[in-house]
């Protein structure tokens, strides 16, 4: 079903610029953390220091963002995402500038976690929250939105990364890309504004608690967690070590990091499909097929040698994982109340973090036990099966508990009824 200009402006006409300021700062926010790949041959060569020791600052980073997710995406329902904003970008542009003087591992995975704490949680959460705010209608489209900016992120900053270590080396890169960041973020967060009042139904005034789900989402916001926690561990492992494993394959670096952009490319139509789809069925059932499409792609990066069938595969996961971040922050707003919709998204996010860290490091760890990414891609593949199988589980419980009739094919993939019904009523 299409969408038609009417549907798309019906909103806050202000919220299409709120998503678009966050569409650009989720982009230089995920492409920050996806250097690691790019600074992962040169850090070996110069240092001589194993891959999953460099993984090791892709992990860091990804605990800081969890971690300061919480901080920050709870202070963000108290004063707002603007303030917050801009502390992001100051400790972003400034940690990436700073990596140029590092020598010892240590001190680049504290800037890896400072960037990930300080820098990209003050981003990430706040201005999801803030985007999911300002639309109803529209929200999932809205945060498919933006959220494809980090798709456009984690594929064009690494590209151009690689770009200026090839001509400059990996010290003038780090620093020419902390310079630009601070250049382009700074002015845009000008632009930001807080959402409208929340309007509420009636007799919602009275239960703060209530939500999309119409179930306690202190049951179903840690089983959220749970399954991104498992989905993050597949989802990592390509994003961290595709091109590495492009060049032990025979690939220039600049082709390895081609099958990256590609796939993040892929992914920004993804991330805007799956956003429009969970408009219609709801974002569970949305997040169940866009991690079916995950799961079934990423172990076979590991059975070709073949350039063309990488990049195939690249795009096919790529629009597969894209789909699945978004869908999973739609389903932490819809399974919480709207006061405490940052906090929820945070905590959903630090689950996720947390699988994206360790899924990292066990890649680079089992290749360097046997050589080989056979086992971290396997690994990856097994932990998306457990993601659907949780994912699964929770279907079934929210309709179990809301009375809804026995899963079937139609049943579990209803059209959503997010724009019509209630606020405290289950959606999708």
């Amino acid at each position: 079903m299409s969408i038609t200009a009417k549907e798309i402006f019906s909103e806050h006409r202000y919220g299409w610029v709120i998503a678009a300021v966050s569409t650009v700062c989720l982009a230089l926010g995920f492409g920050a953390g996806s250097t690691v790949s790019v600074f992962m041959k040169p850090f070996e060569q110069e240092f001589g220091w194993l891959r999953a020791d460099i993984s090791m600052a892709y992990t860091m980073h990804t605990i800081g963002a969890g971690l300061g997710g919480l901080l920050w995406g709870g202070l963000s329902d108290r004063i707002g995402a603007t303030r917050i904003a801009f502390i992001g970008a100051v400790a972003m542009s400034t940690g990436l500038a700073m990596l140029s003087w590092q020598n010892a591992l240590w001190s680049v995975c504290l800037l890896y976690f400072l960037i990930g704490a300080a820098g990209f949680a003050c981003l990430f959460t706040p201005l999801l929250a803030l985007t999911g705010l300002w639309f109803n209608a529209r929200k999932g489209l809205a945060i498919g939105i933006v959220t494809a900016g980090g798709a456009i992120g984690q594929g064009v900053v690494p590209y151009l990364t690689q770009l200026l270590t090839t001509d400059f080396g990996w010290r003038d890169a780090a620093f020419y890309l902390g310079a630009g960041y601070a250049v382009v973020l700074l002015p845009l967060l000008f632009l930001l504004r807080p959402a409208p009042s929340v309007q509420h139904s009636p007799g919602q005034a009275d239960r703060p608690d209530a939500n999309l789900w119409g179930v306690p989402h202190a049951i179903t916001v840690p089983w959220l967690s749970l399954a991104g926690f498992f989905c993050c561990i597949c989802m990592a492992v390509p994003l961290v070590h595709l091109v590495p494993l492009g060049i032990d394959l025979g690939c220039s670096p600049g082709t390895a990091a081609g099958m990256l952009l590609s796939l993040m490319v892929s992914g920004v139509f993804g991330r805007i499909f799956f956003g429009w789809l969970a408009d219609r069925i709801g974002g569970l059932p949305a997040y169940f097929l866009a991690s079916l499409a995950q799961t079934s792609v990423v172990f076979w990066f590991t059975q070709t040698r073949n350039v063309a069938a990488l990049y195939q595969l690249s795009v096919l996961f790529g629009f597969g994982f894209a789909g699945v971040m978004t869908c999973l922050l739609i389903c932490a707003r819809e399974a919480a109340p709207a006061r405490m919709s940052g906090l929820a998204m945070a905590i959903v996010s630090l689950a996720g973090w947390v699988g994206m860290g360790l899924g990292s490091y066990q890649a680079g760890f089992f290749y360097d036990v046997t050589a080989s990414y056979l086992v971290s891609y396997g690994n990856a593949a097994i932990a998306g099966i457990v993601n659907l199988l949780v994912v699964a589980a929770l279907i079934w419980y929210r309709r179990s508990a809301t009375g809804m009739s026995r899963p079937t094919a139609a049943a579990l993939f209803p059209r959503s009824k997010t724009r019509h019904a209630p606020a405290d009523r289950p959606a999708g």
